[in-house]
């Protein structure tokens, strides 16, 4: 193991690898929790379940195809998403993208306690009667994550092995209860009002799930193979993002009223549904907070050196803990929101600057990143995030799917930026 613990800030040397199904359960987490279920009960209800059915495909293929992209970037440099920022942006450019990461990741990390402690509080008050103070919840469980994050990706990929499997049996189990329920016939499901459109519905999908595919290389870094990395991919958004969602838009179909908590307790199933709040949201806010140390060590790279990942760790977990009390962030999810909305462009400029401009050449990446600050990432940043702005308020559109807009803007503009520049350089270069 690395001096930093795992490698935050330096290559994973070629002999450190993990096996590629042991990622997959990792990246998988992100899927298999309650977020997910949530996402596929609002959605059904909106839409015909044959356009439903239609656009989770489509927007798992499409977080398939991002996230196999950026994770071979990060399998082939062996470098984190973070790292990998300070090649694309420049050095001390990458230091104000990676800071707006850290805030965000911290910020879902405070949130996701929120949301955790909400769902315990109806949990605890339905199935033991308890109507006391919550905060205990909150602290217990903030100091569980970070704890798990302490110990390294080790711990992680540990809980996920156990885990993981578990919540997938266990929304296996959901959907088994819920075609339980009588009903007239599933695929005849009608919305009240108007359906949702499906660029609307795949938007909503890859939306969703987007900033989990940008941070990729952060796992994949330690796989070898591009074929690992698809099959990572493929199992982590295809199949598992995929499935939950479609597990609960079939719940939330035939138990039409209600959100994700209360239809599992209409079914009677108050300790799958604990299960699936717990244990979702212990695997996902660990790999949160694994990726907040990850960006935090190339923000202060001195400051990181010095001071032991554990601390670092702690200090960062306790910082997200206490935005989880005194609904502080209920005035921050709309920050957060945009903040993430950030996080998507990336994957275009990244997979732009590594397979276009510098043809799969790691060391031409090293090279070209020497300048402290490089303009014209930040100029297809700013593209790119502009064009998701306008696509999630419906005036610009591309493909109809505001996070693909983004990919694309910011990825277009990074190469057209990439090859005027050769251009304008090469031109200096025969002046006399």
């Amino acid at each position: 193991m690395s001096p930093d613990g795992d490698y935050l800030t330096e290559t994973v040397p070629q002999g450190v690898a993990l096996p590629w199904w042991r990622v997959a359960l990792m990246m998988s987490a992100f899927s298999v929790s309650l977020p997910t279920l949530v996402t596929g009960v609002d959605l059904a209800r909106v839409t015909t379940m044959p356009g439903f059915v239609t656009g989770m495909l489509a927007g798992g293929l499409i977080l398939t195809i991002i996230g196999s992209l950026m994770g071979i970037v990060g399998a082939r440099t062996r470098l984190s998403s973070y790292m990998l920022a300070r090649l694309v942006f420049g050095e001390r450019g990458a230091m104000a993208l990676n800071a707006a990461f850290a805030v965000s990741l911290l910020g879902w990390f405070g949130v996701n306690i929120d949301l955790f402690a909400d769902g315990m509080r109806v949990l605890l008050a339905t199935l033991w009667g308890w109507h006391g103070p919550i905060w205990p919840v909150e602290l217990g469980s903030g100091l569980l994550m970070t704890l798990t994050t302490t110990v390294g990706l080790c711990a992680i990929d540990r809980l996920s092995l156990v885990l993981t499997p578990l919540l997938f049996l266990a929304t296996v189990w959901l959907l088994l209860c819920a075609l339980d329920v009588p009903h007239a016939g599933i695929m005849d499901h009608m919305p009240h009002g108007h359906a949702l459109r499906m660029g609307d519905v795949i938007s909503a999908v890859v939306g969703g799930v987007a900033v989990g595919a940008v941070i990729m290389p952060d796992l994949c870094r330690f796989l070898h193979r591009d074929r690992d990395v698809v099959l990572v991919s493929v199992c982590a958004y295809l199949l598992s993002a995929s499935f939950v969602m479609f597990a609960g838009g079939v719940a939330g179909v035939l138990v039409p009223q209600g959100g994700m908590l209360q239809i599992m307790l209409h079914m009677g199933l108050g300790l799958l549904a604990f299960g699936l709040v717990f244990g979702g949201t212990w695997t996902v806010n660990a790999l949160n907070l694994y990726s907040v140390i990850l960006s935090a060590a190339t923000v202060f790279p001195a400051r990181s050196h010095q001071t032991s990942r554990p601390v670092l760790t702690l200090a960062c977990g306790l910082l997200g803990t206490v935005l989880a009390f005194g609904g502080l962030l209920d005035h921050f999810i709309a920050f957060l929101f945009y903040l993430s909305i950030a996080f998507v462009p990336v994957a275009g400029i990244v997979t732009v600057d590594f397979f276009v401009l510098h043809a799969l050449d790691h060391d031409s990446m090293v090279h070209a990143a020497r300048r402290p600050v490089v303009w014209r990432a930040f100029v297809s940043w700013a593209a790119g995030t502009g064009i998701s702005l306008l696509a999630s308020a419906g005036v610009v559109t591309l493909t109809g799917i505001a996070a693909c807009d983004a990919i694309l803007g910011a990825g277009m503009t990074h190469a057209l930026a990439g090859f005027v520049g050769r251009r304008v350089a090469g031109r200096a270069v025969r002046r006399p």
